[in-house]
């Protein structure tokens, strides 16, 4: 905006940041800068431009800073004041003066706390790392103990059964399926309550392998023979 030389304090001078393309064009048109800027600003505001007077008027050189060229020392800022620094005034006539200035020396001032340095060893080269199993391979602390306990457990439950349930013959008759074995063999264990019940599967195998019994097919059927139930 352009400065303007006026006694009454009418105009006021201050800076106007416009766009280099813009500045360039209006001073190849030859258009008045304070005028348009203070036309467009009067409308804004809801003030009859046309009432002021500006032939007049001294007109100074217009002071236009652009984006491009303006630097952090070319801006235009007003300081702020600094605010007066107050110095503590103390009542003579107060009976508690004396202990308040005594009591404001006796203030420790704060120590910074120094920093604590962390030290990081890193191994040397002649330590040896032991190699690390691969967790997809590495089995559970126990597991395996666990899992044969369990194992003895049912062995233990068919080797019961079968001395308590199951009697030993050469007789022609002597045959149980072993759908009716297995049944029988759950019933039991049910009723004595037994938690360690085998599969079927695995309770066959335990009857052939662990305790010799025989197994034939009998009119397409699955069977025990010589053996009968108690």
């Amino acid at each position: 905006m352009s400065g303007k030389k006026d006694p009454q304090g009418q105009w006021k001078q201050t800076s106007v940041i416009l766009r280099a393309d813009i500045f360039i064009k209006a001073s190849e048109m030859g258009l008045d800068i304070s005028n348009e800027c203070n036309q467009a600003l009067a409308y804004l505001v809801g003030i009859d431009y046309q009432q002021q007077k500006l032939t007049d008027q001294t007109f100074t050189d217009p002071v236009v800073i652009s984006a491009e060229t303006r630097s952090k020392g070319s801006e235009h800022t007003t300081p702020k004041p600094r605010a007066p620094v107050l110095h503590p005034v103390i009542n003579a006539d107060d009976p508690t003066a004396i202990a308040t200035v005594l009591k404001a020396k006796r203030q420790p001032s704060e120590k910074s706390v120094p920093e604590t340095q962390v030290r990081v060893e890193h191994p040397s080269a002649e330590t040896s790392v032991p190699p690390q199993i691969p967790s997809s391979i590495r089995s559970p602390l126990g597991k395996g103990k666990v899992i044969a306990s369990e194992k003895k457990k049912k062995e233990d439950t068919v080797k019961k059964f079968v001395s308590t349930k199951i009697i030993r013959t050469d007789a022609a008759d002597a045959v149980i399926t072993k759908d009716d074995m297995y049944q029988a063999f759950v019933r039991w264990c049910r009723d004595y309550r037994r938690a360690a019940v085998p599969e079927r599967k695995a309770f066959a195998t335990l009857l052939k392998n662990k305790f010799a019994i025989i197994e034939k097919t009998v009119n397409g059927t699955p069977c025990w023979v010589n053996v009968q139930l108690k």
